[in-house]
């Protein structure tokens, strides 16, 4: 019984000192997670007012910085009501003219991309691009360096549209044996009508020396539209009259370029024909 108690005592003992023992371990590794805890919390909060310092160093510099743009903007903005003033408009006025040109660009890029046939038969439309664009010239906010780039951008274009513009339309015939101009003109395929044989001849007088006189495998142009710098010939007409129209010349007295012009199918300035197409000299 004694024994029983003596290891009884002995048990508690040990579990005593075993639970003082963990619980001081429990206590010293609380103690560590705390300090690292601690210190990572220390950390932490100095990062955090690093942070803090620093965005307020760039709140300062940006405020700097927005004051400064503020401050480039208005002598910006002053510069150009000065510049606004010199050429007697306004902002509106330079955005108006902006929109302006870039319609006129997207008329040119719309001819652009037509046939030579077709762009042949809205060649006026050029011609009023073209007067468009000198009007253009002639506004004081042309001077702006942008509107003389755009204009010039334009203008190229232009050039490029005109050159692809052909002097007039004609379809190739090739002659035939036994044909001859009456004969031809006479085609329903050509004009269905006699008459206008006129047309193929003076059409052809680099080719054709004598109208009485066409050979089989010539190819021939038969004229379907006149370019600007070429007339037809109708019925009543004179070089005199043909020369004061507004087209022509304007001026009744400048028939004599119109003869020395075409004096190989006039043979006397006196006789023209209908149908005969005519040159313009232009100077």
């Amino acid at each position: 019984m004694k024994a029983k108690t003596i290891i009884s005592a002995l048990v508690l003992s040990a579990l005593t000192i075993s639970f003082l023992a963990g619980s001081t371990y429990a206590q010293q590794e609380r103690k560590i997670k705390m300090d690292e805890y601690q210190a990572t919390m220390a950390d932490y909060q100095q990062r955090e007012a690093q942070a803090k310092a620093k965005l307020a160093e760039c709140s300062t510099k940006k405020a700097d910085q927005e004051q400064k743009v503020a401050a480039l903007d208005s002598e910006i903005k002053s510069e150009w009501n000065e510049i606004y003033g010199l050429i007697g408009t306004d902002e509106a006025g330079v955005a108006a003219y902006r929109r302006s040109l870039e319609e006129l660009e997207r008329q040119v890029d719309g001819l652009s991309a037509l046939s030579s046939e077709e762009l042949f038969r809205r060649r006026d439309e050029i011609k009023e691009t073209e007067a468009k664009l000198e009007e253009h010239k002639s506004n004081r906010i042309y001077a702006l360096s942008e509107m003389r780039d755009r204009v010039a951008t334009i203008e190229g274009k232009l050039m490029r549209l005109k050159n692809k513009l052909p002097k007039s339309l004609y379809d190739d015939y090739n002659v035939a044996r036994g044909d001859y101009l009456w004969k031809i003109s006479k085609k329903p395929d050509i004009y269905s009508d006699p008459m206008q044989w006129m047309k193929i001849y003076t059409y052809n007088r680099e080719l054709i020396k004598d109208p009485d006189l066409i050979y089989p495998d010539w190819v021939l142009k038969i004229p379907r539209k006149v370019g600007p710098n070429e007339y037809i010939v109708m019925m009543g007409e004179y070089l005199n009259k043909i020369a004061s129209n507004p087209d022509v010349f304007g001026d009744p007295t400048k028939w004599t370029k119109l003869y020395e012009a075409n004096k190989d199918v006039i043979s006397d300035p006196n006789t023209i024909y209908p149908y005969q197409i005519l040159v313009i000299p232009r100077d």
